[in-house]
């Protein structure tokens, strides 16, 4: 019998004590905090979510305390210009006791397979760190001895790119003219990202009202903090909206370690001068957001410097750390962040399909992955 089961709301306060628990490590440590409602995340999206718990440690005794937990959301989206099925898994966090027990191992392949049938889904995508070669021990490197393994196949490797608010940065020069949008222009982009999100891997719907939605159900996105770039025809050329996720998500700062202490020695001494932020003290959180809703057909690195140029001027001086967004591996658009101060953490992007049906092969290019959501 397996020990996982469905998460409830009544589970809330042991998921969020359990996610926020088990941190990202490195010489940055963080916690991802999703209180006060754990369940927001999903709730704001289209779809549906299943979130999965292991709670041993409540059978122990601890009513409180979860050992183990990861979600799987599943949407509607487009494969080779197809309407199909979309999963995401995330949301994986098990404490030491369950990785020493590897129950969550065992019954993984077993609930993806599940989950499969019961919404129709083929593919599912999760986003692994680069880094975490304990994740792509357990999860994408293949064992005789685990017949229900999911297959694991690598999409993209991407980076989490922060571009950091220190200096005031005038835009510079440019062909494309950018501004921010307003409630008549939500048709136009909303056709221009169709059009793009149609030709990516596992795109979204936006034919179906995806960034209505988003506009009405995201708490802090708003269509005033969206950038559009005219050519000089008056041609939309490309979008992007800034998206600050503090009601559902933050990162909490647990230790800086070897050489981000001197990293953030010098950024402080550099924020002290510009009048930028400060690094957050252990215990406290970023301020940051992302982008979103990001599309430049045809690739044109210089529409998205316009954007990234837009974005930085309207946002520094506003209290924020930095702002991310996602840069493929080989990315066309990578040389229009050039001359920013940024950081980057790395990723493998996977499309996990259930051991029962044999391994398949994707297209290439950017896909509908927003890195914001896991």
């Amino acid at each position: 019998m397996s020990p996982l089961r469905r998460a409830t709301r009544d589970d809330n306060a042991a998921l969020l004590d359990l996610f926020g628990d088990v941190p990202m490590t490195g010489d940055l440590v963080l916690s991802t905090q999703r209180a006060p409602d754990y369940f927001a995340l999903f709730a704001m999206q289209r779809g549906e979510a299943d979130v999965w718990a292991q709670d041993q440690a409540q059978a122990q005794g601890d009513p409180t305390r979860l050992d183990a937990m990861g979600a799987i959301h599943v949407r509607d989206g487009w494969l080779e210009g197809r309407p199909c099925r979309v999963g995401y898994l995330g949301d994986l966090r098990t404490r030491f006791s369950a990785r020493r027990a590897r129950s969550v191992a065992r019954f993984y392949g077993p609930v993806l397979e599940e989950t499969a049938r019961r919404q129709g889904v083929d593919v599912f995508l999760t986003a692994v760190m680069a880094s975490n070669a304990a994740a792509l021990q357990a999860l994408v490197r293949r064992a005789a001895t685990r017949e229900a393994q999911p297959h694991y196949h690598l999409l993209r490797a991407f980076s989490a790119v922060s571009i950091q608010f220190v200096l005031r940065r005038r835009p510079r020069p440019s062909p494309f003219t950018v501004r921010r949008a307003t409630a008549a222009d939500v048709p136009a982009m909303a056709a221009l990202l169709d059009a793009d999100h149609r030709a990516r891997p596992f795109g979204y719907r936006y034919d179906s009202g995806e960034l209505e939605h988003r506009f009405a159900h995201w708490p802090g996105l708003r269509v005033e903090d969206t950038f559009l770039a005219f050519d000089a025809a008056g041609r939309l050329r490309g979008c992007t909206s800034a998206w600050n996720p503090d009601a559902v998500k933050r990162y909490r700062v647990l230790a800086y370690r070897g050489g981000m202490k001197w990293v953030r020695r010098g950024f402080n001494a550099l924020a002290t001068v510009t009048g930028a932020p400060r690094l957050p003290a252990p215990g406290e959180d970023f301020r940051y957001f992302y982008l979103c809703n990001t599309c430049v057909p045809g690739e044109d690195p210089a529409v998205f410097r316009a954007l990234l140029d837009a974005v930085y001027a309207a946002f520094h001086g506003q209290g924020f750390h930095f702002f991310t967004l996602q840069q493929d591996s080989e990315d066309a658009l990578a040389p229009a962040l050039k001359g920013f101060f940024q950081r980057q953490l790395d990723f493998h992007l996977y499309a996990v399909t259930p051991a029962s049906r044999p391994p398949t092969t994707f297209p290439r290019g950017r896909t509908g992955f927003e890195i914001c959501l896991p």
